[in-house]
């Protein structure tokens, strides 16, 4: 999308990823030519600092298996359809696929699949394959 604007939020540890920064991901963006159009905000997915409604899409990449418990995992779900639009789509990848189908039901969700990835999303020893949970968040 041309005209399309993005709002990335982490809190920028590498300590889980090598080389996940708030510089590397601007350095993207500017190599990518669409840094005038990223935002970069520092923020907790279990508490995100956006209005309610104020995306039509989210989308997570392999951010889900890293919060501690299911209970956190939980709330970040809940937070990614509080911030989305009705009508919004949500799409999650990430090795947990399957156990995030019942908690964005729960959050109100329809259309929740899980479409497993192939081997090229393969990560570690023993490799996790991993999946792709697409929802919508009803219009009204």
């Amino acid at each position: 999308m041309p005209n399309g604007r993005a709002v990335g939020a982490d809190i920028w540890l590498s300590r889980d990823q090598s080389g996940n920064s708030r510089a590397s991901t601007q350095r993207n963006a500017l190599l990518e030519g669409v840094s005038d159009r990223v935002e970069l905000v520092h923020a907790d997915a279990r508490d995100l600092p956006f209005d309610p409604g104020a995306f039509d899409v989210v989308v997570s990449s392999l951010v889900f298996h890293n919060i501690a418990g299911d209970d956190g995992r939980d709330r970040a779900l809940q937070e990614a359809v509080r911030v989305l639009r009705p009508g919004g789509q949500l799409r999650i990848v990430d090795f947990r696929a399957d156990r995030y189908i019942e908690p964005l039901q729960a959050a109100g969700c329809r259309d929740v699949r899980v479409r497993r990835l192939d081997w090229r999303m393969g990560f570690g020893i023993p490799v996790n394959i991993t999946g792709l949970v697409s929802a919508r968040k009803p219009a009204s």
